[in-house]
């Protein structure tokens, strides 16, 4: 049997976790997914990123000609400009004043000039810097020419996919709408469906199986649970956070949680894997002491996804095949049952 990878091992007692399935959604996590928008107004003219692509957090993803932050930028430059000049007076009249060439009157005047062009500078600069502009651009913007004064670059505000794209060129963007959305989902969320009559036995830190349709699982421990039932599923929400490096779970999918609400110590349990029907009835293959394996009825109380409780039929101390017992099946069936078949 060692070449069909048939495994045996002796049976013993241990936990055996009482489990219910609910039924439960692959989601985005929102900690790693974000919604681009532009903070101005403008009309797209280079677009760097499609559906599906994989960006990286900094990246261009497009370019818009943008009025409004070519106004904020003039407003900025002229700001340099005024504050230049009225420093200038200001430090020219500071010098007169003291030869009493000129008056305290236009020397207050000239001081207040100055003051105001300062706040009007800090005015300038705290609107770029609430259009996206930072402190290095701002030392680029004096050197640019009129056509980079209307350039509104968006970028990418985290490393992901880009999973939606409403954006064309040519195209009018708002700013009330978003133009990319980018998803990490090298994490993901599994949002299960707790009813109310579970509520008193699902709670953080219990262990969850998720089970996809395609037979992935996947092992991870609930979050948190919501403190509210919905008002139209009338369910609870607990969140399991799972990595998913090897993307086989997808936002959107729909999955099954199998979750641990407690443990209960059983005398007797076998591995799920051994348990095998002949006849009708649930039986596991012995291994006897002249090596020969053969099929033995076993009476079968709790059971979850990994082990089953034995009421009857097997002993501690017993050996039963725990791997391939569906290829000791076939074989013996070959054979006949009765005249057993040596391991």
């Amino acid at each position: 049997m060692e070449t069909f990878q048939v495994r045996t091992a002796p049976v013993a007692g241990g936990p055996i976790a009482v489990t219910i399935k609910r039924p439960a959604e692959v989601v985005y996590d929102e900690n790693r997914l974000a919604h681009v928008v532009p903070r101005v107004p403008g009309i797209a003219q280079t677009i760097n990123a499609a559906e599906g692509d994989r960006v990286t957090e900094g990246q261009a993803l497009a370019v818009l000609e943008s009025r409004e932050l070519a106004d904020a930028k003039a407003a900025y430059l002229a700001s340099l400009e005024r504050l230049a000049l009225t420093k200038e007076n200001f430090s020219r009249a500071e010098a007169l004043i003291e030869k009493r060439i000129v008056s305290e009157k236009i020397h207050l005047e000239v001081k207040t000039e100055y003051a105001e062009a300062r706040i009007n500078l800090r005015n300038a600069r705290q609107k770029l810097f609430a259009l996206g502009i930072g402190e290095d651009r701002l030392k680029e913007i004096s050197e640019e020419g009129a056509s980079d004064l209307t350039e509104y670059v968006m970028h990418a505000p985290l490393s992901g996919t880009v999973v939606t794209r409403h954006l064309t060129r040519g195209e009018s963007v708002p700013t009330d709408r978003e133009a990319f959305v980018i998803a990490d989902v090298s994490t993901v969320w599994v949002d299960i469906s707790i009813y109310a009559h579970d509520l008193e036995q699902v709670r953080a830190g219990q262990s969850v199986t998720i089970l996809t349709d395609g037979g992935f699982e996947a092992e991870g421990t609930i979050a948190f649970v919501t403190p509210n039932v919905s008002e139209e599923t009338r369910t609870a929400n607990a969140r399991v956070v799972l990595e998913n490096t090897p993307m086989r779970l997808r936002p959107g999918m729909f999955v099954t949680a199998d979750i641990a609400v407690v443990e209960e110590p059983a005398n007797v349990r076998v591995p799920a894997s051994a348990l095998q029907t002949h006849e009708g009835q649930d039986v596991v293959f012995v291994k006897h002491k002249d090596g020969k394996l053969k099929p033995q009825s076993v009476t079968l109380g709790r059971r979850n996804h990994d082990y089953v409780e034995v009421l009857a039929g097997l002993s501690t101390g017993d050996t039963v095949v725990t791997d391939g017992a569906f290829v000791v099946k076939s074989q013996l069936a070959k054979s006949g049952f009765d005249d057993g078949h040596n391991h």
